[in-house]
């Protein structure tokens, strides 16, 4: 047996580089040369330069960094795509090759095809991954329950999630065990999974002796031989973390973060419900613009903690002047606004109202602030518009505004009041506190 026949044995293709590691010979040993054609493409060129090399970039250099030591290697395995597009796995050995003189010309060495192995490997991953998937399910609640409603079997790793005691649970039917509205939608996640084969995203609230948590109903319907009793797995998830980040976002999503009011989008939301009841049952309100004055001056010398701290304290004494049912909100940067609601059906009384809420925020937000290094005055300019009846949200905040803006211009810690007029949207003056 000759030379080659006996590497065939153990190799599927030989190779050899130059002494700049360009391929000089890829060719095949055994088997259909037409399964390695892709060869071909590798001769003329370092492997990595190659149209069919597929190893990441750290694969790529660690091969560069091997090959550039010129000593003999064994066993690494490298990635290639085949003119299919297919991978293919080699694992490669090499020596290096010099002339009489010691100087480096190059590698010889051989490739063993590992495809299969490879691909072996990956499915006993996956496998693997599956398993692990189980494996992380398993801290959940898991039920088997038959069609009747009887618990057969259950898991339990935390038995501070259960209603009752496991060992009270086996044998059991459900609606003796689970408050109704539990019962009920255990039920009704058991007939669509009947129908559907699951059902996912059964969510309800328990009270339990540790207090209340959220849970996630997931069933599937079981797989069983024809003509045997339908039963179902139910995996049943602790997700009250999950709804308290929910609560959060959602909290983030309509509050100011800073100051925890309502933001632009909820408290306009809430001004123009009001607006809607006053197109059912007109009365006098007022819509207060408030903005603080100098405010940039405060960032600017005591600092941007300083400043959030006075607007978190301005919110919180904004709120605390008037009632819940009207709804205050942050605007952005230093502008608030309050809607007064409930003046009453006479415009004498509902002006003395606005105007000694007014002064008395005036008064309130006018009192220091104190920082941690040391207390701040502020003042705010306040414009109030008093409208009776539904009118266009946009056109009451443009008024309102400028009539803060008229109350800066009069020196500032100011309150303007007017009445709108409808016919124009234009303020008509009452007199300025």
């Amino acid at each position: 047996m000759d030379e080659s026949s006996l590497l065939a044995l153990v190799a599927d293709w030989v190779w050899a580089t130059d002494a700049s590691l360009r391929v000089i010979q890829a060719q095949p040993l055994q088997g259909d040369p037409g399964r390695l054609s892709w060869l071909a493409s590798l001769v003329g060129r370092r492997p990595w330069e190659s149209d069919v090399w597929l190893q990441p970039d750290g694969r790529t250099r660690r091969l560069w960094r091997s090959l550039w030591r010129r000593e003999p290697f064994r066993g690494l395995e490298l990635q290639w795509r085949t003119r299919r597009g297919e991978p293919s796995w080699t694992s490669i050995s090499g020596v290096p090759r010099r002339g009489e003189d010691g100087r480096f010309l190059g590698y010889t060495g051989v490739a063993v095809d590992i495809t299969a192995r490879k691909r072996a490997e990956m499915a006993l991953h996956e496998a693997g991954a599956e398993l692990d998937a189980t494996l992380r399910a398993l801290p959940d609640l898991m039920f088997e329950i038959d069609a009747d409603g009887i618990f057969r079997h259950v898991h339990a790793p935390r038995p501070e999630w259960l209603y009752v005691p496991a060992e009270q649970i086996v044998g059991r039917h459900l609606r003796d065990l689970l408050p109704p509205a539990v019962a009920d939608l255990t039920e009704a996640a058991m007939a669509e999974a009947a129908r559907a084969g699951q059902a996912n995203g059964y969510r309800y609230a328990m009270t339990l002796p540790g207090g209340k948590r959220w849970f996630e109903c997931s069933m599937a319907r079981k797989t069983a031989p024809a003509g045997a009793a339908l039963r179902f797995i139910a995996l049943v998830r602790d997700i009250t973390e999950l709804k308290a980040r929910e609560a959060e976002l959602q909290a983030l999503a309509f509050h100011d973060p800073l100051t925890a009011l309502p933001n632009r989008r909820l408290l306009f939301d809430r001004i123009e419900q009001v607006l809607l009841r006053q197109q059912r049952d007109p009365g006098w309100a007022a819509l207060l613009f408030v903005d603080l004055d100098d405010f940039k001056t405060i960032n600017d010398t005591r600092g941007h903690e300083a400043g959030d701290a006075v607007l978190v304290e301005v919110a919180a004494r904004l709120r605390a002047m008037v009632r819940a049912v009207d709804p205050v909100g942050r605007l952005g940067g230093d502008e608030f606004v309050i809607l007064l609601t409930e003046l009453g059906p006479e415009p004498g009384p509902a002006e003395a109202t606005v105007r000694r809420i007014g002064l008395a925020l005036l008064e309130k937000l006018g009192e220091p602030i104190p920082l941690a290094d040391a207390g701040v005055a502020v003042s705010v300019s306040l414009g109030a518009l008093l409208f009776r009846g539904a009118h266009p949200l946009p056109a009451l905040l443009a008024a309102a505004d400028r009539l803060m803006y008229t109350s800066k211009g009069d020196g500032k810690g100011r309150l303007t009041l007017r009445y709108h007029d409808r016919r124009n949207d234009d303020p008509t003056p009452v007199g300025t506190g």
